[in-house]
């Protein structure tokens, strides 16, 4: 029930969580788009991406691939308010929760935009008043920022764009290093 308040609660306020990539920073225009399902294989979290983490066991919705235009979009999944992502070009959500050993938790929502200028506008969009660095990443990469015991972190990488929102950290700092780390293993995804 926690996780499921959590889940509203972050899809209402900052449903931003995008990482950015899928393999289309190609420059091909005549190939075709990744489907969801190609992208869901690319980007699914797996336990060896990062120690100590792994899809949240007790999450039954742990890992959801949302494709607009079916029953399994983003605006049934969010209960509405997925109209700022779709409008801006996202066809495709890659929803997943990992939990650490520690029971820190990162919420991961992986936009697919088609396009590297249609991923970074919305991460322009959405960042707005982020100041916080993550580390080894350009502020025009990602970015991120606290709010009590909640940290987001936005980011862009290709045609994918982020957000991550990281809770039961001790401090920004550490959440932030965390995240960077998850933020690395979906940029290696990336081709």
């Amino acid at each position: 029930m926690e996780i499921r308040v959590a889940r509203a609660c972050f899809a209402v306020t900052s449903f931003f969580l995008i990482l950015g990539g899928a393999g289309c920073g190609s420059s091909n225009s005549n190939a075709a788009p990744p489907t969801a399902a190609e992208l869901g294989a690319q980007y699914k979290f797996d336990p060896n991406d990062v120690p100590g983490w792994q899809l949240d066991p007790n999450d039954s919705m742990a890992f959801q691939i949302l494709e607009e235009g079916t029953p399994a979009d983003l605006f049934s999944f969010m209960d509405g308010g997925s109209d700022l992502y779709t409008n801006a070009g996202c066809t495709v959500t890659l929803y997943e929760s990992l939990r650490s050993t520690n029971q820190e938790l990162d919420v991961i929502w992986a936009m697919y935009f088609g396009t590297a200028a249609k991923a970074a506008a919305m991460f322009a969009t959405n960042s707005a008043g982020a100041s916080l660095p993550i580390p080894n990443y350009n502020a025009s990469d990602a970015i991120g920022k606290s709010a009590l015991t909640v940290h987001t972190v936005y980011a862009h990488i290709g045609a994918m764009y982020y957000e991550m929102q990281a809770s039961g950290f001790n401090d920004a700092t550490s959440a932030f290093q965390a995240v960077g780390q998850i933020l690395d293993v979906f940029k290696k995804k990336t081709h």
